[in-house]
């Protein structure tokens, strides 16, 4: 970059000049480059809002064999894979004078992989350089003739469903990874409330509420004229990704855990075609009603007629009802109009509305249903439809990428500027460790210095993004450090406990901050490692320690929720809670909160979920309701390091809302092992109803007591950031068994997970729901708000509370307290601007 007013609004793209550096100003081109498979290049005059395509278009370049991608090379070495297909046309951003396009056609033998190494090495090249090294003769055109049309990535939108889809049929269209969606829908006697969620590319998974507004929940004395409420899991997943020749397939199942009121199953493809995407498709059970075509299974066997009937418990996979009795065939297509905020939809339906649930049967005067979806913003979709002939749909779908999101810390104090000189003054060591803490959002607990060495020691550190803290950190200490310190070493602790720890080359790291380096010389300036293997060193001299506070307090919002209940399809209770925190030493603590409930809507909130087992979580009304002041905690807390990668704590006091007692946890991580063992054992007893001081107010659960505990084992599978968590022991109700986390981490460190457990309680004995299950989302604050943070935004949603398979919710656990050991964890990022192509 020659602008000069353009660096001086850039600083950090502002290299540092050294005596031996050599400015060279290449003149400025006026033409794109189009490199041919041959090696010939063809010169085009460059135009405002010309992208790739069209420059391929004038060189006559794919008019024999066509072009599904193209890389393009920007005159600032950036290197863009746009697809440029009409199956896979994507958004493009227009060429820079001096850019530099290579599309090998369809048929040839450049692989994706060789030909993303040949536009890396282009880069490297300047324009008059590339050009000029060809021998063959150079093809010349003219500007692309306007006006020039825009490439556009494929528009995605939701169903009545709420996967993605048309309106009452799926597609096999996926939203990329991190998608997450809310939607709600309307066509009578229908209501649907949906929220997916996009963990991989090729898997769609979320649940649902139907609301069907002709049939009451149940008894009038118990219900009221509430409306009956289905809830429903939904997973869809990619068989097949579309090529040129090819569709996109995928397998959904409908319904698939809850109670089977509008199960089905369904095989679909995609294809594009420019601005029309076409579905065709082949569905079981609710979406096969119409019965329009032979089950193809039933070559196989003729049970495969006959469908079994909806799984009365509700929650458990009905698979023997899977592909079975009448199928048929559905389908349709989706076109993006010129206005890109609209689109509009087509489709045949695959079920003729006379085998409803609950005998709710539906005219339908035609098959077909046509609707529109209107763009308001790109986070909201408005659509309208007329389905069955005869009634109006309407929706509304609010859908992010959680995968991308972050936020610009203004809140924060800029980054000191870097310069080269190191500084002649005396250290202020206490205003460096404030700046150090700013900077961070992270407590210095004390700073060391071992000869050339200055030692930060960070005590608890949070929050999801560390790599950012740690080079606004680097900048603090080189800012104030003196110059003989050519070396600045973070140390994470945990009370007292050292997990592990960032050791930054003064000198490198500088020279990356201020200058450009090569790839050839470029070396990590900032390098991870184990601390307890730092302490061989020689005695520390400690510059600045600070007394540490006692007592901690703070006032923070309090939120409880209860969806899908008889008496009301959402309670909730809102007040203010009080965290505290005394401190009797380095590594044992007193912790509690209290909590004042200052609004809520429990006057509805009659209901008692029956149950065969011990009460250990279905007297949650009376929990909830009992008083309006309580105390969901109070305990003390023991932590403790016994070896280098065994860490140990021990507690006791009123651990939850509903159990009080003692109990010890024991974890073995080894530092940045994907692997990671622990044991916890607790004798708890429960709680009074109003979460006060006391054990004999607990209605029919008064005096009991239950030894819980589990053997957990813990993998960082390295696939896509998938993180597997088992464990199996006792639980709160005396049941045994096991729990199953899944969940992927997005770079930015949001996370998405399910869990399940089973244990030897049957589905009768556990009742509605068969088993404990559920999924969360959490967010860290880091990536939501203007300011660094540690706390995170945990959403979880579990279709029902029993009492089989439930477990003690501790405050404090071991895994979450040495997080500082993970590789994983310590690495994420935020998320940068979406960039056009890959």
């Amino acid at each position: 970059m020659s602008d000069a007013r353009w660096l001086q609004a850039h600083p950090g793209q502002d290299p540092v000049l050294q005596a031996d550096h050599v400015v060279f100003l290449p003149p400025r081109p006026t033409s794109v480059a189009v490199i041919s498979p041959t090696g010939r290049p063809c010169l085009v005059d460059h135009a405002p809002r010309a992208q790739a395509r069209h420059y391929l278009r004038e060189c006559d370049h794919g008019r024999a064999e066509p072009v599904d991608t193209a890389w393009v090379i920007q005159p600032d070495g950036q290197v863009f894979e746009f697809n440029i297909a009409s199956w896979n046309e994507q958004e493009q951003t227009e060429l820079a004078p001096g850019a530099v396009v290579w599309a090998p056609p369809r048929g040839s033998r450049w692989s994706r992989s060789s030909s993303a190494v040949l536009a890396q090495f282009l880069a490297t090249q300047t324009y008059d350089t590339l050009v000029s090294s060809f021998e063959l003769p150079l093809l010349t055109r003219a500007a692309p003739a306007q006006p020039l049309s825009v490439a556009r990535s494929q528009a995605l939108s939701a169903n009545d469903w709420g996967v993605i889809g048309l309106m009452q049929t799926p597609t096999a269209r996926m939203a990329p990874a991190g998608d997450v969606r809310l939607s709600f829908s309307r066509v009578y006697p229908y209501e649907r409330y949906n929220v997916f969620v996009q963990p991989f590319d090729g898997l769609e998974a979320g649940f649902r509420y139907s609301n069907v507004l002709n049939r009451l929940y149940g008894p009038q004395e118990l219900s009221g004229n509430q409306t009956y409420k289905d809830k429903s899991i939904d997973l869809k997943v990619r068989l097949l990704e579309e090529s040129a020749y090819l569709p996109q397939v995928a397998l959904g199942f409908v319904d698939a855990g809850g109670t089977g009121l509008f199960s089905g199953e369904y095989l679909v493809g995609n294809k594009r075609f420019g601005a029309f995407d076409w579905s065709l498709g082949l569905g079981w059970g609710y979406l096969g009603a119409r019965g329009n075509i032979r089950n193809p299974f039933s070559a196989i066997s003729p049970r495969f007629n006959t469908r079994g009937g909806m799984v009365a418990m509700g929650g458990t996979p009905n698979t023997g009802s899977f592909f079975r009795g009448p199928a048929a065939l559905f389908g349709g297509v989706q076109y993006q109009t010129p206005w890109e905020s609209l689109l509009l939809k087509a489709e045949y339906d695959g079920n003729h509305y006379q085998s409803e649930p609950q005998g709710n049967h539906q005219v339908q005067r035609s098959p077909f249903n046509l609707g529109l979806v209107y763009r308001h913003r790109p986070s909201v979709d408005l659509s309208l439809g007329l389905q069955r002939g005869n009634q109006l749909m309407f929706g509304l779908t609010l859908h992010t990428s959680v995968s991308n999101m972050s936020t610009p810390k203004v809140s924060d104090m800029a980054t000191p500027k870097v310069q080269t000189v190191l500084p002649s003054t005396p250290v202020n060591m206490t205003g460096m460790a404030a700046d150090l803490q700013a900077m961070s959002n992270w407590g210095i607990q004390r700073i060391e210095t071992h000869g050339s060495v200055m030692r930060v020691l960070v005590e608890s550190p949070s929050g999801a993004h560390w790599e950012e803290r740690i080079d606004r950190m680097a900048a603090v200490l080189h800012q104030n450090a003196p110059a003989l310190i050519d070396r600045f070493e973070l140390v994470f602790t945990e009370q007292g406990a050292l997990l592990s720890g960032r050791s930054v080359d003064r000198d490198t790291w500088v020279r990356q901050q201020t200058s450009r380096v090569p790839p050839s010389a470029a070396a990590p300036s900032i390098e991870a490692f184990a601390p307890v293997s730092r302490q061989a060193d020689a005695p520390a001299q400690t510059t600045w320690q600070p007394t540490p506070a006692k007592f901690g307090l703070a006032v923070v919002p309090s939120w409880q929720q209860n969806i899908g209940g008889p008496d009301g399809f959402f309670l909730f209770r809102a007040g203010v809670s009080l965290p505290m925190r005394l401190r009797l030493s380095q590594n044992t603590a007193i912790s509690g909160a209290v909590s004042l409930n200052l609004l809520d809507n429990y006057d509805n909130f009659k209901y008692t979920a029956p149950s065969e087992m011990p009460r250990v979580r279905t007297h949650m009304r009376e929990y909830m309701t009992t008083s309006r002041v309580n105390i969901p905690s109070l305990q003390i807390t023991h932590f403790g390091q016994a070896s280098a990668n065994q860490f140990y704590s021990m507690y006791a006091g009123y651990l939850e809302s509903m159990y009080a007692g003692v109990g010890g946890e024991w974890l073995y991580r080894p530092w940045h092992s994907p692997f990671a063992l622990g044991v916890d054992v607790n004798r708890v007893q429960q709680r009074s109803f109003d979460q006060l001081f006391g054990f004999g107010r607990a209605g029919s659960q008064t005096g009991y007591q239950v030894t819980t505990g589990h053997a957990t084992a813990y993998w960082d599978t390295g696939w896509k950031s998938t993180h597997v968590r088992l464990s199996a022991g006792q639980y709160l109700a005396g049941d045994v068994g096991a729990t199953i986390d899944l969940s992927r981490t997005f770079v930015n460190g949001v996370r998405v997970g399910v869990w399940a457990t089973k244990t030897n309680v049957s589905a009768r004995q556990f009742g509605e729901g068969s088993f404990d299950k559920g999924l969360y989302l959490s967010i860290p604050f880091d990536v939501m708000t203007t300011t660094r943070s540690g706390n995170t935004a945990n959403l979880v949603y579990s279709p029902l509370t029993r009492d089989g398979g439930a477990r003690l919710n501790r405050d404090f656990s071991l895994y979450q307290a040495t997080s500082a050991r993970s590789q994983q964890d310590t690495s994420h990022k935020p998320a940068s601007a979406q960039p056009f192509g890959r």
